[in-house]
């Protein structure tokens, strides 16, 4: 059984490798900073659009033996007239990252993020559809093990990869 956890500073660094072990399966070559992982966890500077309509975020993580296997953003839209429809008062697991082998942790991580839905009684709910990747949005197909999650967690819908 994992410990689910909100993420301290101390996770930053193993954080990072999940992350880029997944980027670099979507993206092969690319990484991401640990500094650029770190700013987006507090608001997305480059997100001018949707960002701003971020009442609350919460960075979840799974740890097995002291290590981080899987992470996750629980984000819940504001219900004012500045944000969209399809976004007012609604919640997003805007991104999960989880290593293969760590399904159960990974499952156990996922149902915390749906459980801060349900305490932020959100309107609709949403899965990844941002991203933490600098070019990936969505769950890439590389990434069959998150999928899986997913939609054994609820979340069923179209796949977009941009």
């Amino acid at each position: 059984m994992a410990e689910i956890r909100p993420f301290e500073p101390r996770d930053l660094a193993q954080l990072t490798a999940l992350v880029n072990a997944h980027v670099a399966t979507a993206t092969p070559g690319w990484t991401v900073p640990a500094g650029w992982i770190a700013a987006r966890l507090e608001r997305d500077p480059h997100d001018y659009v949707v960002d701003p309509w971020v009442h609350e975020r919460r960075t979840l993580v799974a740890i097995e033996r002291e290590r981080v296997v899987g992470a996750c953003y629980v984000l819940r839209y504001a219900g004012d007239e500045r944000v969209s429809d399809s976004y007012r008062d609604a919640g997003e697991v805007g991104w999960l990252f989880v290593y293969p082998a760590a399904h159960d942790a990974g499952a156990e991580l996922l149902g915390a993020a749906v459980r801060q839905l349900d305490e932020w009684q959100v309107g609709g709910r949403y899965a990844c559809t941002g991203g933490l990747g600098p070019d990936i949005y969505g769950v890439p197909d590389c990434w069959p093990h998150v999928e899986r999650l997913l939609r054994e967690a609820g979340f069923e819908g179209g796949r977009e990869e941009v």
